[in-house]
């Protein structure tokens, strides 16, 4: 009875308390966004953070209180584990690059990687290991490794091998029982400037134990510890994951001659991207196998080509303006039902994130493939899901493969070698062959000017809606080039647009949209020698002229005076800005959208 008491006592209070913390992030946010005090905005800043340790605390308390009750379910379901790994890095990175330590993923290639069981408490395990493995470790790695055992009574089933062993400060022999006691916390007096409930190992254990397992604990005091556990999980597919760590480090490796693996004249496909260089790279990757391919860059645009032709298979992005993917995919079921039964329709997307699995079939989807595309897991799709009598697999001789060079950045413009934001390799890559890659990067160059403004005007705007979908075809596409550093900066923000973070926003969009034209001004080699439409017939300012508007933009951020600063930047708007001075002209106005004066600053010089 004193047990069940103070379980709901904990729950009530975990419950009462978020309301008043949800207080204060809100009124915080608004600190956030109307605040134009550098000081104040930090203040703010330091209370946004607090708050969201206050959280975390509260919801280890409310975890502890349901699995007290017994009200903790497990829920299994499809995950890929390669998005739960992905996830999990990406949350540890932050502290781990705060402290100065290094962070190693080992990951057995040969592990399936499609497999069933409750990946949330899968993930909230390793994510309390890992977070204490941080917290406790001031110099040296941390260790996250994944392999697995075939469990040998079951077809369908391994035994998920997981560990993470860091060079923290480690347990003395005797403290290891106590590790697992509630609101308790281990070498309390060396460890008292650590945050935490005492509660994230026994909520491990607990959710582990749910999960018929157990944690393991290896610890040598002052020298680190390993903690393991074994866990069984169904095999959906037993396709292997691969080389995961090429996901987290661009790893420079030697190509293979590519050759496709079936062709299919008479199959004919529709690709739906509003990224007209994704269209593009997903033609040059097909071109060698002869499927027809026919795109279209929106909803609307999908719905009438469907309405006039028949498809042996769709390739839907999720993320596009006006009408999405999965609305786009409602519609076409509604208006033409049988068709879309027997038509395979595949989402496209760029995020590889925990569930998406899930979210994709149960609106219906056949099956999704993230972005960018590997062109061995995109021919593989289309050979499972492609009418069989249309594929042909037969073995080809060398003259007739379509792609038989290897791909090789040799065959790129000298000038690519020296852009220090691009792997050409990486591209070449993602989009089949050296000309490909050539093709999609004057693609994407002509579209930087576009992208970019779109970018600037939602975010002027505070529209966090278009903000966001502008910013994630900004991450996919850059992805695909090979300009890695833009397409993580452009992932950040598309990240902090789906939190509603405008302060992530603020603080980062005017260095996405600098590091984005001057990206465009490095390849506009590419791109034929004609004058910009809208400066084309506006007289190119004098150099004294624009040293006087630098001049007095310096003075006017000295004072903090917004209204002025925006007058002498429309000002500009009358005349043609040439080279460089274009570029910072444009920082500015981003970084004056944000009200960012630390920014301007820094621009201005």
């Amino acid at each position: 009875a004193a047990s069940q008491a103070k379980s709901a006592f904990l729950s009530n209070m975990s419950h009462e308390i978020r309301t008043p913390i949800n207080s204060i992030v809100g009124m915080d946010e608004m600190i956030l966004r109307e605040s134009r005090e550098p000081q104040i905005l930090s203040y703010a800043q330091d209370i946004q953070s607090a708050s969201a340790s206050l959280l975390g605390l509260v919801n280890d308390i409310l975890d502890f209180s349901k699995i007290e009750a017994g009200k903790m379910d497990i829920l299994p379901v499809d995950y890929e584990l390669s998005s739960v790994i992905n996830d999990l890095v990406n949350m540890t990175r932050k502290r781990v690059d705060e402290k100065g330590l290094e962070l190693h993923v080992d990951v057995n290639e040969r592990i399936p990687h499609l497999l069933h069981g409750d990946e949330i408490r899968v993930k909230q395990v390793i994510t309390n290991i890992l977070t204490n493995a941080v917290k406790y470790t001031e110099r040296g790695t941390v260790t996250l490794r994944f392999d697995y055992e075939v469990v040998e009574a079951e077809d369908n089933a391994i035994r998920l091998l997981v560990s993470v062993q860091d060079t923290g400060i480690g347990m003395k022999e005797a403290d290891l029982e106590k590790l697992f006691n509630a609101f308790e916390r281990i070498d309390e007096k060396r460890n008292r400037n650590i945050e935490g409930t005492g509660l994230g190992m026994n909520i491990t254990r607990s959710l582990l134990d749910m999960m018929g397992s157990r944690l393991e604990v290896e610890s040598t005091y002052g020298e680190g510890s390993n903690f393991h556990f074994s866990l069984r999980q169904g095999v959906v597919k037993w396709d292997e994951i691969g080389d995961f760590g090429r996901a987290l480090i661009l790893a420079k490796r030697p190509r293979e001659v590519y050759r496709e693996r079936f062709r299919a004249p008479e199959a004919k496909i529709l690709v739906v991207d509003d990224t007209p260089m994704n269209l593009k790279v997903v033609k040059g990757l097909l071109r060698s196998t002869r499927v027809q391919i026919d795109t279209a860059e929106s909803g609307m645009e999908c719905i009438r080509k469907v309405e006039k032709n028949t498809y042996d298979m769709i390739f839907l992005d999720h993320r596009m303006p006006e009408m999405d993917g999965v609305e786009t995919f409602r519609h076409l079921v509604e208006r033409f039902p049988e068709r879309m039964k027997n038509t395979p329709t595949i989402s496209l997307t760029a995020n590889a994130i925990s569930g998406a699995r899930e979210v994709y079939i149960n609106a219906g989807f056949t099956d999704y493939l993230t972005k960018p595309i590997v062109s061995e897991r995109l021919e593989a799709m289309m050979i499972q899901y492609l009418p069989p009598d249309k594929v042909i697999q037969e073995e080809m001789p060398d003259e007739e493969a379509g792609a038989g060079e290897a791909a090789s950045s040799e065959e790129l413009p000298q000038e690519l070698a020296s852009i220090e934001q691009l792997d050409p390799d990486e591209g070449i890559l993602n989009c089949g062959s050296a000309g490909d890659y050539l093709e999609a990067l004057k693609t994407y160059a002509e579209g930087i000017p576009r992208l970019a403004g779109e970018i600037e005007t939602f975010f002027r705007e505070e529209d966090m809606r278009n903000y966001t979908i502008r910013v994630h075809a900004l991450k996919s596409s850059s992805r695909v080039v090979g300009a890695y550093a833009l397409s993580e900066l452009a992932k950040r923000m598309e990240a902090a647009g789906d939190a509603g973070d405008w302060e992530q926003i603020r603080a980062h969009t005017p260095a996405l949209l600098a590091q984005y034209h001057a990206l465009g001004q490095q390849l506009a080699f590419l791109l034929p020698e004609t004058e910009p439409e809208e400066d084309a017939n506006l007289p190119e300012i004098a150099p004294g002229q624009l040293e006087e508007a630098f001049s007095a933009m310096r003075e006017i951020a000295s004072l903090f005076d917004f209204d002025s600063f925006q007058f002498i930047l429309q000002s500009l708007r009358d005349f043609r800005i040439p080279g460089e001075a274009k570029q910072r002209v444009e920082a500015l106005k981003a970084a004056a959208a944000a009200a960012n004066w630390d920014e301007i600053q820094e621009i201005l010089g």
